[in-house]
């Protein structure tokens, strides 16, 4: 399984290109032989979703920081749904459920 995270870091292309390439997500798990091995990699692959989601709020505020310089909203909610529908299209609603905890964990403290 390939550890996105390390992945990413370690490639020597722009993070835009990275982040096209790795748009793709992965849609078959790994065959496991023992309870134990699929927690494992469920604990690694919740280990690389929180790296994830860290980095993506990071982005998110520096996005918002330059729009809101340049004196655009802090939040485009076209882009918004957007997202949202795209997760919901991957995963269903529970995916449009996890798009908007996202967003809402990434645009911080709105005023």
């Amino acid at each position: 399984m390939t550890n996105v995270v390390d992945a990413a870091s370690s490639a020597t292309t722009s993070p835009a290109a990275e982040a096209s390439e790795s748009a793709t997500p992965a849609t078959s798990a790994p065959t496991i032989a023992s309870i134990d091995e699929g927690r494992q990699l469920i604990d690694d692959i919740d280990i690389r979703i929180r790296a994830l989601v860290a980095t993506r709020k990071d982005l998110s505020a520096q996005v918002q920081a330059l729009r809101a310089a340049a004196g655009g909203p802090r939040v485009e909610h076209g882009r918004e749904n957007a997202i949202i529908t795209a997760w919901a299209d991957e995963l269903g609603p529970r995916g449009a459920e996890i798009a908007l905890a996202v967003l809402t964990l990434c645009r911080g403290n709105l005023p």
